[in-house]
């Protein structure tokens, strides 16, 4: 088959903007992820993917301007990222710029760290495409109970709209659950790539002129220490690296406490709008019963700590 090279993304579409071009709109998809209602709970999620997807793009950046080919390059690995998955992870660590190079149709003129980084912008978008998606979803679906009121409420109640939004996420826990998991591994494949792109850009400065110099045992080589650096780090986090407020067993533990907050707020919430009491253990057995915040010991920890024990 015969690829079309044209810089279109075959109607993606992230927080409510249509995405044409991945180097070009992503600007916009910025400004509007900015202004979803729940976006301050997931600042830090956002900015990694931004962050990542303008390490990716700058690849593309030749004497101050992208490439000529960027966008319609960017736009073919976009339509085609399932079978460049499938065949990429059929092969070596190190042949993803082969993959892409023998796609039927696919002549662009780009380096090899250009076309790991375009993939790796790729599966960037993908990860924001599902976490931004899924808040915008939560704030459409408000607009089922009336539009024309919950419109009121977004420009002069703030609080009141947000606490609708909560309610609807709290309806919705299971959405939350697939947008979050697939956003980790979007963002784990991507940060990886993106590793692999920064290699292939170091190799394609190597004085290769030096007798014996042999290009693909020395990738090979930066590959395995590259992935052996990663792995070892994955040990540490297992072990006394989880004393670290950053590793990974940490982040996790304030990502569950972040999510026993929302729920909690919105259940509190919840309540009084209905004007109905809550007790302690009431508010526990509802989280507990949402199954994704843990035991009940764990809850009645992370509320604690969150401030929402004793319930006033």
């Amino acid at each position: 088959m015969d690829i079309e090279l044209g810089t279109e993304t075959a109607e993606l579409e992230i927080a409510g903007v249509d995405v044409e071009c991945l180097i070009r709109d992503m600007d916009d998809v910025e400004t509007a992820v900015l202004e979803l209602a729940l976006y301050p709970q997931f600042n830090a999620y956002f900015r990694e993917a931004f962050d990542l997807i303008n390490a990716a793009t700058s690849f593309w950046l030749e004497d101050g301007s992208y490439a000529l080919c960027a966008e319609s390059a960017t736009g073919a690995l976009f339509r085609l990222r399932d079978v460049i998955n499938e065949q990429a992870s059929a092969t070596e660590a190190g042949s993803l710029p082969n993959v892409i190079r023998h796609l039927p149709g696919f002549n662009h003129q780009a380096t090899d760290s250009q076309l790991v980084a375009a993939y790796t912008l790729v599966l960037g978008t993908q990860a924001l495409e599902v976490l931004a998606n899924w808040l915008f979803e939560l704030e459409l679906a408000t607009y089922d109970i009336d539009a024309d009121l919950i419109e009121q409420l977004r420009n002069d109640s703030p609080r009141q709209y947000l606490a609708l939004i909560e309610k609807e996420r709290y309806r919705r826990s299971g959405v939350e659950i697939k947008a979050r998991e697939q956003f980790a591994v979007f963002m784990g494949e991507a940060n990886q790539t993106l590793l692999m792109a920064n290699i292939y850009q170091q190799l394609e400065h190597i004085d290769v002129s030096k007798n014996g110099f042999n290009t693909s045992s020395l990738m090979h080589q930066i590959l395995d220490e590259a992935f052996s650096a990663k792995a070892t780090k994955r040990g540490q986090e297992a072990g006394k690296g989880n004393l670290d407020p950053s590793s990974k067993i940490q982040t996790e533990t304030m990502d569950r406490r972040s999510k026993i907050m929302a729920a909690a707020e919105t259940i509190i919430v919840g309540r009084k709008i209905e004007k109905r009491s809550l007790s302690d253990a009431e508010l526990t057995n509802l989280l507990f019963s949402q199954t994704i915040h843990g035991t009940k010991k764990t809850i009645r920890e992370h509320l604690t700590a969150l401030g929402l024990r004793p319930l006033k």
